[in-house]
């Protein structure tokens, strides 16, 4: 645990960095990808922090890493790691930097190729690139029903000028409950794969944490985990995670309230008694989604308080009136906790009508990250 002392902090979110890296060992034994695992650190490892994330994981010895963005992987660089680092996102102006922090972009179309192959050119290196297969997913990528028209011209920029590193698409279904379209995209991918030269598309890769949970036969060469490592999950996953992130805010005030008062903006809440309300010192620009207000609950300890009227900026109320031992300064766990727990990352993301990436991307600067390295 950090050095932060909590008596000080209004709200803050608890990272268990032996809990990700136990979830990072279950897909890896779970995949066995042939060349390892490429876990993704992309929007500060999913709002918990990169550097401690990133640190934590150098300890499984990944193959390399994900980013989405050149911030982003000269930000990695930063830490000492010398790994590889793809950056799956480049806009054009980009290329420079994603080249000078020494990581590899991903390359979908010609136009990007041959901006790539002119940096590599002027600073006379073969640099490497992943390039990417559109099997369905239509954000980006070579299309693969269209080899013929950018496969040549691949394969005669890498014998002149690049490296291809590896090779990869991404399922665009792989979290809903019907199997076919993923594996119509991995057959697409196949047959896009069996269009090379031998010799030539380096490594391959095409799951990530969903895909590879219910698919480990698609593994490949590399694996992409991303929001398991974190504790949430996309859906319909064989196996959940251990949670890694616990969101945990302070009472600042208690109220004793007569039957009929409301509270909050539009007093969508009103007392059917008498009760004992507590302000927590947290609210949505924290973070915390305006959609639990009134359906959501805090936890103290075992027990639940649900959230009543509308989320403020920076306060939530709970009704606490049967609750004994909650007093200014107490803490409540606002998201996080066991699977089966209302405040699960899990179970808030499905209150909210949204997934788990959204929930922990959406944790504001204003929480101070606190990390403990429990045993895996």
């Amino acid at each position: 645990m950090d050095r932060r002392d909590t008596d000080t902090l209004r709200a803050w979110v608890d990272v268990d960095l032996g809990a990700l890296v136990a979830n990072y060992e279950t897909l890896q034994a779970w995949a066995k990808p042939r060349a390892g695992m490429m876990p993704v650190v992309k929007a500060d490892a999913y709002g918990l922090g990169v550097g401690p994330v990133v640190m934590a994981l150098e300890s499984c010895e990944p193959w390399g890493y994900v980013v989405a963005a050149a911030s982003e992987a000269v930000e990695v660089r930063g830490l000492g790691i010398d790994r590889p680092i793809l950056s799956i996102t480049s806009t054009p102006d980009e290329l420079d930097l994603v080249a000078e922090a020494g990581a590899t972009p991903a390359i979908g179309d010609l136009e990007t190729l041959e901006r790539w192959r002119a940096i590599g050119r002027r600073l006379a290196r073969r640099l490497p690139f992943h390039l990417e297969v559109d099997s369905g997913i239509g954000r980006s990528g070579f299309r693969d029903d269209a080899v013929a028209s950018w496969l040549p011209c691949v394969v005669e920029a890498v014998e002149g000028d690049l490296q291809w590193q590896g090779t990869f698409t991404h399922y665009h279904s792989a979290d809903e409950p019907e199997a076919g379209p993923t594996e119509g995209q991995w057959k697409r991918f196949q047959r896009c794969l069996n269009e090379f030269p031998e010799g030539v598309g380096g490594l391959i890769h095409s799951t990530a944490s969903v895909a590879v949970a219910r698919w480990p036969e698609y593994a490949d060469d590399l694996v992409r985990p991303g929001i398991f490592l974190y504790g949430g999950i996309g859906g319909n996953e064989p196996f959940l995670p251990k949670p890694v992130a616990t969101v945990r805010a302070r009472v600042a005030t208690i109220r004793e309230v007569p039957k009929g008062w409301t509270v909050g903006y539009g007093s969508t809440y009103r007392a059917s008694r008498a009760e004992r309300w507590a302000t927590l010192a947290i609210g949505y620009g924290d973070g915390l989604r305006r959609e639990v207000a009134n359906v959501g609950a805090v936890r103290f300890g075992k027990r639940e308080a649900p959230i009543i009227g509308r989320i403020s900026m920076d306060m939530t109320v709970v009704d606490v009136t049967d609750i004994e031992g909650v007093d200014p300064g107490s803490i409540a766990t606002v998201i996080g906790g066991p699977h089966d727990a209302s405040t699960s990352l899990i179970a808030v993301a499905e209150t909210c009508g949204t997934i788990s990436y959204e929930i922990l991307t959406g944790l504001t600067r204003r929480l101070p990250r606190r990390y403990a390295q429990s045993e895996p």
